[in-house]
Parts: structure tokens; C-alpha cells; sequence
């Protein structure tokens, strides 16, 4: 039976779904009525949680109580309890949030952050942004710093500074140098401003569109690239191709989130094979829901809310990313090429634009 729900919720969704799916969201249910948690749960892209959870209200597994909550049936009980299926349990490290990074292990770091970023610009829509947390943010730093990637290094951030790691980058004040580039003006004006008033000569914020080449100088001239690629697989090739250009040598590295709730696994395979087959990096480390952003204002203006079985608010954090580390090895390719506009459509797995 759970098969042949998993084929009635890919031809639903559009999404490539097997027995497993059914099975973690079926756990999640019996522990949460949240459709938003349900999605963290089950590791899916939202049009396939979606598909699911329809597919077992069709079925009579579930049903939608009057405060919007999914709830199992009595059947679905029944068939969970015949099936084996235990509910989620979630073993995450509070004190870390999972990532194996305290966030507060700089307390004057964290705290200088958090002051200085209280009028910082909100994510828009126009430019695809979703802010992560402020912990989240200094928890790349200190994982950077604790890999070796920030003292002493030419650091770029590129097109991703929705997230201010650029920023955070530079008020840790180890970096060699840190450039931040960005289509947003209103990110690059924040950063350059924080800059001059703290007198951080260092660094340097500049507005510039990803789909154009980058200028000849910062090709080849640094030794860390952090980047947010979109998650269609020509944007990841085109985004992270850039990145990879603006590598000084062998050994340089790279970090970059992936999510699984606007991509499924199947398109992670293939963003890994791009990344070792046809540019020439190793993977070193994958940190699974590293990232945690916070649900952004125009949450109910996306296909993600569209699709969803019921209208309700996220309960909690839902949307997170994994945190890629990448390192160039002998005869790694560099991509420089123009980025058209049809690299960023919207697929069958991605939704939360």
C-alpha cells in the first residue's frame, strides 16, 4: 500500500517519491499537526510533503481538524501501528542547534553582530532572499575559522548577502581581505557603511548582477568563496561555477547551502556530480539543517503556501539548508560565462520563491 501511495503522490506533486517519503511523514505526524514541520520532518521539497499529505486525506489516513492541523485517522493509526512506524525523534544538540559549532562560543563576537545588524535590510522577494538566523550566521564564521578558512584569507561573498556573512566575515576580524558583491544595493550600502564606521579597511561591499561576468580582477585572486546558489541545476552549475572563478589556486574553498525543501535528493546527486565530475572539487563536509532561517514576510506570497493542504502559519523554524565545503583540486575548472535569465525558472521542486 505505501508504494502505491508514493506513486499516487509523484503523479499529485511532479516529484520523484519512493516508500521512505511515506514513511517520514507518516512519523512526523505523530508528532506534530504542523504542515510546515511535517515538511522539516520528511526531508521533501514542499510540492512532494504536499502531495503526500493530500494523498492521505484522499485515502482517509488523515484528516484536517479545525484549527488547520493535520491529524491521522483512526486508519492511519491503525496502518502506522501495522506498518512499524515510530514517531520522529529528533536528538539535535540544543546547545549547538545541530551544527557541532557553538554559536556563542565568541560571546563579543556574537553580540557585536547582533547590534549592529538590529535595522538591518528584510529579505525581499524581488532578489529570492530568506534570511538565516543571526546564530546561524556567526556559526558559519567560527565553522570557517575552525577549518582553516578565515585568518589570513582573501575572502569573496557572492550574491548571498541577504545572510550578512560577508559582514560577519569582516567584524571578525581575521580575514586578510573580504569582498562582498551583490545585486541588492541596500545590502551593499548596509555593509559599506558598518565598514567606514568602525574604520575596517579591509573589507569592502560592491553591487554587481551574478548573470554578468565578473571583472578580470577578482578572477583567480581569492582563497574562499561563500555563495547561496539558486537550486535548479543550470543556477547551481552557473552560481557555483562563479565562485569556483574567483579561486586563487589548488586547495582554495568553497561554501555554499543546499536545501532539500526546494530540492529533492535526486537533484543533489546530481549537483555533487557537477561539483566532482565537471569542476573538479571535493567534497569535505556536508552539515545537515546547519542553516536555519527565519520564515520570511512574503511566505504567503509563494507557490510553497499555494500548495500547501492548509493555510496556517509555520508553527516554528521549518525552512533550513545543509552547509557545503568544497576544495578545488589540481585542475579545477574555472566558469566565467554570461548567465541568462532562464537558468532561475521556477521547477517542479522548487516553490518557496
Amino acid at each position: 500500500m505505501i508504494a502505491e501511495l508514493a506513486q499516487r503522490a509523484q503523479e499529485l506533486g511532479g516529484v520523484k517519491l519512493y516508500k521512505r517519503n511515506i514513511e517520514r511523514v507518516l512519523s512526523g505526524l505523530l508528532v506534530s499537526d504542523d504542515f510546515w514541520t511535517i515538511v522539516d520532518i520528511s526531508d521533501l521539497p514542499v510540492p512532494g510533503a504536499s502531495a503526500i499529505v493530500k494523498v492521505l486525506i484522499e485515502e482517509g489516513l488523515a484528516f484536517v481538524d479545525s484549527s488547520d492541523g493535520i491529524r491521522l485517522t483512526q486508519k492511519g493509526l491503525d496502518l502506522v501501528k501495522e506498518l512499524g512506524i515510530e514517531p520522529h525523534f529528533d536528538y539535535t544538540c540544543q546547545a549547538c542547534e545541530g551544527r557541532g559549532i557553538p554559536f556563542y562560543a565568541k560571546p563579543e563576537f556574537y553580540r557585536e553582530f547582533l547590534q549592529l545588524t538590529k535595522e538591518r535590510p528584510k529579505a525581499i522577494r524581488d532578489y529570492d532572499q530568506g534570511s538565516v538566523t543571526p546564530e546561524t550566521t556567526i556559526s558559519r564564521v567560527l565553522f570557517m575559522d575552525a577549518r582553516g578558512d578565515v585568518r589570513n584569507k582573501n575572502i569573496i561573498v557572492l550574491g548571498a548577502e541577504d545572510d550578512l556573512t560577508g559582514l560577519a566575515i569582516a567584524l571578525f576580524r581575521k580575514a586578510r581581505s573580504v569582498l562582498v558583491i551583490d545585486i541588492d544595493k541596500r545590502l551593499i550600502d548596509f555593509d559599506n557603511e558598518i565598514f567606514r564606521s568602525l574604520g575596517i579597511e579591509n573589507a569592502r561591499a560592491m553591487v554587481w548582477d551574478l548573470r554578468n561576468p565578473l571583472p578580470k580582477e577578482i578572477l583567480g585572486s581569492y582563497d574562499v568563496f561563500v555563495s547561496d546558489p539558486p537550486e535548479t541545476l543550470p543556477a547551481f552549475r552557473a552560481f557555483i561555477g562563479r565562485g569556483i572563478a574567483t579561486l586563487r589556486q589548488d586547495g582554495g574553498v568553497g561554501y555554499f547551502g543546499l536545501t532539500l525543501r526546494d530540492s529533492s535528493v535526486f537533484r543533489w546527486r546530481d549537483f555533487q556530480v557537477s561539483l566532482t565530475t565537471e569542476f573538479g572539487v571535493a567534497i569535505t563536509d556536508i552539515v545537515q539543517d546547519f542553516n536555519i532561517y527565519e520564515t520570511w514576510d512574503y511566505h504567503k506570497e509563494t507557490k510553497a503556501w499555494e500548495l500547501a493542504p492548509v493555510k496556517r502559519d509555520p508553527q516554528s523554524t521549518w525552512y533550513r539548508s545543509a552547509w557545503y565545503r568544497v576544495e578545488a583540486l589540481p585542475g579545477f575548472k574555472r566558469w566565467n560565462e554570461p548567465i541568462g535569465d532562464d537558468v532561475f525558472y521556477l521547477d517542479e521542486e522548487g516553490s518557496t520563491t
